[in-house]
């Protein structure tokens, strides 16, 4: 499934790596890695492995989006069709890239299984919510930190559900924090599920947006 969205700019290959790095400064935090690495610099390392794996496998089945060139800002999309990906798909798609490979070596291998762990079990508990497709699912939704609270963040999101809406698809996503969801259900999503892990200390909230004309649509299809 092609995704165009006609008000928000698609990333180009060429971008991908001023992407990485914008978002790996706005995910400095990132709340699921917290517990599994405590040491600061080992989590950046980890974390940045999440971006440049998933982020490469949603932009190669899916679409990334910003406001405009300067790419202050993202967002990831794809049909839910590709959500729950096999190891085939995420070699085909190049997630096991030498920039990749090279940040895995500088952890121990405790740290890789880690950190495998984590997506497994995250994973796992996900396809247990068994929520219902088709949808378009979001992810590395982002604004630069020094430009965060101008409302980029609710632009890129109206957009999108904008998108969905004329697609007649709801939309999916997972999040951390009260902080992060209340931004969500401001833009008019709402909370469908919450996941926990006691191995590895993340916990998701799963949200959703939807409206008559978008159930409807997507139920006759």
């Amino acid at each position: 499934m092609s995704i165009e969205i006609k008000e928000l700019y698609k990333i180009k290959e060429s971008e991908y790596e001023a992407v990485y790095q914008m978002l790996l400064e706005a995910f400095a935090k990132y709340p699921k890695l917290q517990v599994a690495f405590p040491d600061e610099k080992t989590r950046m390392v980890a974390i940045e492995m999440v971006l440049r794996f998933y982020g490469q496998y949603d932009l190669t089945y899916g679409a990334g989006f910003s406001l405009d060139e300067n790419l202050n800002e993202a967002v990831f999309m794809m049909h839910s069709d590709y959500v729950g990906f096999s190891d085939e798909m995420a070699r085909a798609a190049g997630c096991y890239s030498e920039v990749f490979q090279s940040l895995a070596s500088r952890l121990s291998k405790e740290d890789v299984a880690r950190w495998e762990g984590v997506f497994e079990e995250l994973d796992q508990k996900e396809a247990a919510l068994n929520l219902p497709k088709p949808y378009l699912y979001l992810d590395f939704v982002a604004v630069r930190r020094n430009l965060q609270g101008e409302g980029r963040g609710s632009r890129l999101i109206q957009a999108v559900c904008s998108y969905a809406r004329e697609q007649g698809l709801p939309v999916m996503l997972f999040t951390n924090g009260e902080e992060d969801v209340a931004f969500y259900k401001k833009n008019g999503f709402r909370i469908v599920g919450v996941t926990r892990s006691e191995t590895y200390g993340f916990e998701n909230t799963y949200m959703w947006y939807e409206d008559g004309r978008t159930i409807n649509r997507a139920n006759r299809r």
